[in-house]
């Protein structure tokens, strides 16, 4: 059974309409407002829900996003059908960043309305078959704090969020460069959703960053979920697992019910982890394929897809 989401007819009106190939990429897209976006279509189906599931992907500062045509990604859109969406920021920052930092956050401002667009557009467009319980959103860097905040915006929208190297939301940009820069992460984001929150009962997030990051400070990742540990209401597990992905490896955290992670990636600088052979502006091939990694954890842990059994994700 799929789940409604307000607004697709008029998402969909705005979605640029163009035709999917299977599993290959289609480049230079102009969908959901933005005019520059990168989609994949993986053969697969999820191997929970009805469709596929969609994860939209947002680029760190001073990177393209054909970045992202060498991360990877593929791996992780056919082993857990998922279409991919890379969208290039519309608004930017200094240093080509998303501009988590400034002007108004709300799901209808700027490129935050338009990421909503774009997911509920892309999650009402029939032939794509997505299952509108598994639409994701991640990042890297500004992009990660971006998608975070988006997450928060439109919890009703976005099933999961992962979030990698990225300052708290409402943080300054100051915050990026310089010491961890203290931020109430549950008030800001419960105040983001508005009459949304309710929805926060289903959502999940994961948080990222590189053991070798000496540009963005690592003391976000645990602040970030804490934040959201209070917002969703659980615990942190006691004790950590590693993760191991041909050479790389990762220590995770968990909270009750598969609901939040963190992730230490072993030998990433700041960079997106895309494991073994990644190559790209910024793509770390360090580390485990993070991008699997999320694919994984959303399948195990999605709270929307009707009849799913959460389970703790295979750290194999």
């Amino acid at each position: 059974m799929k789940i409604a989401l307000p607004g697709l007819a008029l998402a969909a009106a705005i979605l640029t309409s163009f035709t999917a190939t299977a599993g290959s990429w289609q480049q230079g897209v102009a969908a959901g407002g933005f005019d520059n976006v990168h989609i994949y279509t993986p053969d697969n189906r999820s191997p929970i829900g009805d469709g596929q599931a969609l994860l939209v992907l947002l680029h760190g500062c001073v990177q393209p996003i054909d970045a992202y045509l060498t991360a990877n990604l593929e791996e992780a859109a056919e082993e857990f059908g998922m279409v991919l969406a890379v969208p290039e920021a519309m608004h930017k920052a200094g240093y080509g960043c998303w501009s988590y930092w400034e002007g108004e956050r709300t799901r209808t401002a700027g490129d935050y309305g338009k990421l909503v667009q774009l997911a509920t557009g892309l999650a009402a467009d029939r032939e794509r078959d997505i299952d509108p319980a598994q639409v994701y959103i991640a990042g890297l860097s500004s992009g990660a704090s971006f998608a975070h905040t988006t997450a928060c915006l439109a919890p009703d929208v976005f099933a999961g969020v992962g979030a990698s190297a990225g300052p708290s939301i409402g943080t300054s940009a100051a915050g990026a460069l310089g010491p961890c820069e203290n931020a109430d992460v549950a008030a800001r984001c419960l105040s983001y959703a508005g009459s949304h929150a309710p929805h926060f009962a289903s959502q999940v997030a994961s948080f990222a960053h590189g053991a070798q990051d000496s540009t963005v400070n690592s003391c976000y990742a645990g602040q970030n979920a804490r934040g959201m540990a209070r917002v969703y209401g659980v615990e942190k597990l006691r004790g950590t697992s590693t993760i191991s992905e041909g050479s790389g490896t990762a220590e995770e955290s968990r909270w009750d019910d598969g609901r939040i992670t963190t992730l230490t990636l072993d030998g990433v600088d700041h960079a997106w982890s895309g494991g073994s052979r990644a190559s790209g502006k910024y793509i770390s091939d360090a580390g485990i394929n993070y991008a699997r990694y999320l694919g994984r954890f959303f399948a195990a842990s999605n709270h929307r897809v009707a009849g799913h059994s959460q389970t703790q994700p295979d750290t194999n």
